[in-house]
């Protein structure tokens, strides 16, 4: 009893503390005196609440996420224009979202950095603010055992399949059933102009996009059709 007793006082007297101090005293204080690990922590919390308040406050016409395959400030550019133009985009009232520049290091099937991109990209996904996914082997197979993957093979039209069938990608989904998640668009004109390809790169859908009409067009971009 009398240890709690002693632990709110202090838990107060710390409180007490921290108002009394500038922003920058107390991001010091809280780094020399409970460790870099929770300063660390707290920054990837207000970072991570930052960019899912921004993220939410968004309302795009079509958006795709390059995730961990950044593309060049010029090749950003090009493939935002060139979509922005074969989609027919209404210069005065469209605006589609075009990330790049999302990087997650994996080692062991484990996220090591960019916990708070990911957090941004699940936001996005809940907010049904994200379409279209062009990521490496291991995002295919963790979106699809969420179930949050639409079956390509069932949802193309019958003439883009023609094209891209010897491209499918099949993985599981949460209850192990294979489906055909995912395209491998390496050798896609558009992506083998803009990324350096040393590995596999999938086009996905996102089970609950708004754009899905819009999400086909950009599978016909990537491959010229």
């Amino acid at each position: 009893m009398n240890h709690k007793k002693s632990f709110n006082e202090l838990i107060k007297t710390e409180i007490i503390k921290l108002k009394k101090m500038s922003l920058k005293d107390k991001l010091w204080y809280i780094k020399e005196y409970y460790g870099v690990s929770i300063f660390i922590s707290i920054i990837s919390l207000i970072l991570c609440f930052s960019l899912i308040v921004n993220v939410l406050n968004k309302n795009p016409v079509f958006s795709v996420v390059f995730l961990n395959r950044p593309l060049t400030e010029t090749s950003h550019t090009e493939i935002y224009e060139e979509f922005y133009s074969y989609a027919n985009f209404s210069k005065t009232n469209d605006d589609w979202d075009l990330l790049s520049n999302i990087n997650i290091i994996i080692k062991d099937n484990k996220i090591l950095s960019g916990g708070e991109y990911m957090a941004k990209v699940n936001a996005m996904i809940a907010g049904q603010l994200l379409d279209v996914a062009i990521t490496d082997k291991f995002f295919v197979n963790n979106f699809a055992s969420q179930n949050i993957l639409i079956n390509l093979e069932k949802t193309l039209p019958s003439d883009l399949i023609e094209v891209v069938k010897n491209d499918f990608f099949t993985t599981t989904n949460k209850e192990r059933q294979l489906y055909n998640f995912a395209i491998d668009v390496s050798n896609t004109p558009v992506i083998k102009k803009h990324l350096n390809i040393n590995a596999p790169i999938y086009f996905i859908i996102f089970s609950n996009s708004k754009h899905m009409e819009t999400s086909i067009q950009f599978l016909k971009y990537l491959y010229g059709v």
